[in-house]
């Protein structure tokens, strides 16, 4: 019972980093699917499609908010 009450501060420790990651995930993925989709402009052989960035965009979105989930307010 004791190992249960001192584990409690390592697990939300755990889930706010892995939140804050998630966050940073999704910091980064948005610029890139905007970048990607810009580069279409250009003819670069590495362009995203509309559809593409989109759903890029819209997994950074989804992981940035499941990080925030994670963290919780303090």
């Amino acid at each position: 019972m004791l190992e249960s009450i001192e584990a409690k501060p390592y697990e939300e420790l755990m889930l706010y980093l892995i939140g804050r990651g998630l966050q940073v995930i999704g910091l980064v993925l948005v610029p890139i699917a905007v970048a990607g989709n810009l580069a279409e402009i250009a003819q670069a052989p590495f362009a995203l499609s509309l559809r593409e960035s989109l759903g890029l965009a819209v997994v950074g979105m989804a992981a940035f908010y499941f990080g925030f989930l994670l963290q919780g307010r303090r």
